[in-house]
């Protein structure tokens, strides 16, 4: 993937967490100002998800890592509302399994890669049945942070925080997807 296509996916992460502050500061309640920001960031998906076919990189490993981070995220979530063990217990237990992962096979790049994505969705299942009352809602925040961590893969090197950025992404892109309805 190249660098500008990665520039664009974190223009749409950076564009997200902005709106997120300004919901708190002002209400865009007034204004179409929510729907003018999801239209902005959707067409920056768009045309970035085009840079993806373009680019010469490992699509078997990013959809893998991608699969991985849905099924993380409906796991936690299964067990955070249905089973109810709680947001914090769930993501433990799923972000255990995932991160055992690698043991299965030490050489193997790609259980490593799948257990960090796994335990960044895991923080998308955390989401209570307040937020997201049907299972269909968790799937299109998990596709949505699927996508903004593969974009986001090469930024944020070294930093902490940037899976829990990209679950919070996920999910308030879905929160303004369904308020807009």
């Amino acid at each position: 993937m190249s660098k500008y296509s990665s520039v664009i996916g974190y223009a749409a992460f950076l564009f997200l967490h902005l709106f997120f502050i300004g919901k708190c500061i002002y209400s865009f309640e007034r204004t179409n100002g929510a729907v003018v920001l999801f239209l902005v960031i959707l067409a920056l998906l768009i045309y970035s998800y085009s840079f993806l076919f373009r680019d010469q990189f490992n699509m078997k490993g990013k959809l893998f890592e991608f699969l991985a981070l849905v099924i993380g995220s409906l796991l936690t979530f299964y067990l955070n509302n249905e089973l109810g063990w709680g947001g914090v217990i769930a993501s433990a237990a799923v972000g255990l399994v995932g991160g055992l992962l690698p043991y299965l096979n030490r050489s193997s790049e790609a259980l490593k890669s799948a257990a960090i994505a796994i335990y960044c969705g895991s923080f998308v299942g955390m989401a209570s049945n307040s937020l997201f009352d049907e299972i269909h809602y968790i799937f299109i925040a998990s596709a949505i942070s699927g996508l903004f961590y593969i974009y986001t893969r090469g930024l944020f090197i070294g930093y902490g925080g940037k899976l829990g950025s990209v679950a919070f992404s996920g999910v308030l892109a879905t929160v303004i997807l369904f308020m807009l309805r």
